[in-house]
């Protein structure tokens, strides 16, 4: 997601010498003159006391970087500075930058006047009631159970035995798909329409989302929260991301479409292809074949459905094969006895 910055805060830190709560900007205690120290954690203040930073001077300081503690007296300097401001000390070496990047706390929705709203006012997160132990315990026995049960069904599928059967009959069809070139309606996103078709009405709709903003797009945004820069001042942000939308378009175009399907089929060895009389506007799509070859073991019976012609052709009635049958009694594989 975008991060979106709506402006900046300054926040307050405590002291550990006298607690006495210090703006964040200030580098020693307001009340003792003890030094920030350097693992302080800087605090967001009431919401309702303060607007957003216009300070331009405090803005470009909490977009310089974090504030480096000096190594010989910990005094807290800004991120581009090169001696320490309270002993005159080298931060080109040693100097130990504050930690950044850390969200403070959420921060309450800001309203149309740029100041942020009372906690009270926002509208409370919906809470789902935590599902009883006793159904806990019986959606997990069931989902052990369907695990079991798909186990042993794979199981079964995979282990077979060897079974001598004799062909009792066998059918066969045969399928065919007549198209036409013809005028149709269609609709689909605008990009996508051919060149020669005639669009009738389009409409925005909503189609992928995406992190920066484009044509016809809806920002969408979380709650806003404030995040440590490291120099006493909160940088305001929400997570964006933007709902694009794009032109779906009802359309006539000439195309081939599907107008008729010839079927054939008998339960003799020899199959044939339906006859198609085709005017010049059409032509023969896809073609299908099924065969179907029924098997007697003793007293049970199997099937075989394949579309293997050769293999279909071989099975005379009262000839004998060989058949993989699996636990489930699935046909696997079938081939003519030696």
């Amino acid at each position: 997601m975008a991060r979106k910055i709506l402006g900046y805060i300054e926040l307050i830190w405590t002291c550990d010498s006298c607690g006495t709560k210090n703006p964040g900007a200030i580098k020693s205690c307001t009340s003792c003159g003890a030094p920030q120290p350097l693992g302080v954690r800087f605090e967001q203040v009431d919401p309702n006391t303060f607007n957003f930073i216009k300070d331009e001077a405090l803005i470009r300081m909490a977009r310089s970087g974090p504030d480096k503690h000096c190594p010989y007296c910990g005094t807290r300097n800004l991120a581009d500075a090169l001696t320490c401001v309270q002993c005159g000390g080298d931060l080109t070496v040693g100097a130990t930058s504050r930690p950044s990047g850390d969200v403070i706390e959420p921060y309450p929705l800001v309203g149309a006047q740029g100041k942020p709203q009372p906690a009270g006012e926002t509208q409370p997160m919906a809470t789902r009631a935590p599902m009883p132990r006793k159904v806990s315990l019986i959606m997990i026995l069931v989902l052990l159970a369907i695990c079991a049960f798909g186990i042993f069904l794979l199981i079964s599928m995979r282990r077979t035995d060897a079974i001598n059967a004799t062909v009792a009959s066998t059918q066969w069809e045969r399928a065919v798909i007549v198209e036409s070139y013809q005028l149709v309606s269609e609709s689909d996103w605008a990009a996508n329409i051919p060149a020669d078709a005639t669009i009738s009405s389009c409409s925005l709709e909503y189609r992928y989302d995406s992190e920066e903003p484009t044509e016809n797009s809806e920002e969408i945004c979380g709650t806003p929260y404030t995040v440590d820069t490291g120099t006493g001042v909160g940088q305001v942000v929400q997570d964006c991301y933007y709902r694009v939308y794009e032109d779906y378009c009802r359309y006539e175009a000439l195309d081939w479409t599907v107008v008729d399907t010839l079927r054939l089929n008998g339960t003799d060895l020899n199959a044939v292809w339906p006859a198609a009389n085709l005017t010049d506007t059409q032509r023969v799509g896809q073609a299908t074949e099924t065969y179907t070859i029924w098997f007697s073991a003793g007293s049970r019976d199997y099937n075989l459905r394949t579309t293997d012609y050769s293999l279909y052709q071989q099975a005379y009635p009262g000839s004998e094969w060989e058949l993989e049958v699996n636990q489930l009694g699935a046909v696997t594989s079938a081939r003519p006895a030696d």
